[in-house]
């Protein structure tokens, strides 16, 4: 899990690892955070903020929480920047 602590803000970004476990109900789709960690957290997630090509099951990929609330804010990719947490060496 990589953690970003935003400065001047109590806020902060959290990237979680998953994998679409499915069972597609009502446009909703669980995932399991922390996929091979000895741990099942399932989360239902609304099917809109998944690519298409990744809604298979066992798909991979990283969902964006922000904290504290646990809002998800985006699902990326395993090679996807993310300017809420990635920092560029310019």
């Amino acid at each position: 899990m990589h953690m970003h602590q935003k400065e001047d803000s109590s806020c902060f970004y959290v990237r979680v690892s998953a994998r679409i476990l499915g069972c597609l109900l009502a446009g909703e789709i669980t995932i399991i955070l922390f996929p091979g960690h000895g741990l099942v957290l399932t989360e239902p997630i609304q099917t809109s903020l998944i690519p298409e090509d990744l809604r298979m099951p066992n798909s991979e990929f990283y969902v964006l929480f922000k904290h504290p609330g646990r809002e998800i804010i985006k699902i990326l990719r395993h090679d996807e920047f993310c300017p809420e947490i990635d920092v560029t060496n310019e």
